[in-house]
């Protein structure tokens, strides 16, 4: 009987715990766009899409395959989060996304976005931009 209950107690805290912790997204924005990023110049349509919210998914889509076969590259990458407020975090990032077509090289300046993540799933996840 001691044993039961102790069990109990034990599974019952565990509960608890989960649930207390379970209100917040995982992972840090900032990490989520830079994977997203990664993603997009490696030509992973489905990583990308996972890294999405459901509103931007067709996006990621369009994005994957707008530098497919152009030789695409990050360089000097870093993303921070300059706010959260409740399930919308704004990230900006620098360093360039490169690409290689037909001998003409084009960098976009990932500086001249601010990225928009959003908490949705449990996760932080990529949802949109804007100009700065």
């Amino acid at each position: 009987m001691r044993k039961t209950n102790r069990t109990i107690a034990v599974a019952l805290g565990l509960s608890i715990a989960l649930v207390a912790c379970g209100g917040a997204p995982a992972g840090d924005p900032a990490q989520r766009i830079e994977a997203y990023l990664q993603a997009r110049v490696k030509g992973e349509v489905e990583r990308m899409i996972a890294l999405s919210c459901a509103a931007w998914e067709p996006n990621a889509r369009l994005e994957a395959t707008s530098i497919q076969g152009r030789s695409p590259s990050l360089d000097a990458l870093a993303c921070r989060t300059d706010a959260t407020e409740g399930d919308t975090a704004l990230i900006t990032c620098t360093g360039r996304i490169i690409t290689n077509y037909d001998g003409e090289r084009r960098e976009f300046n990932l500086a001249e976005r601010q990225f928009k993540a959003i908490q949705e799933g449990g996760e932080w996840r990529m949802c949109g931009y804007r100009a700065i």
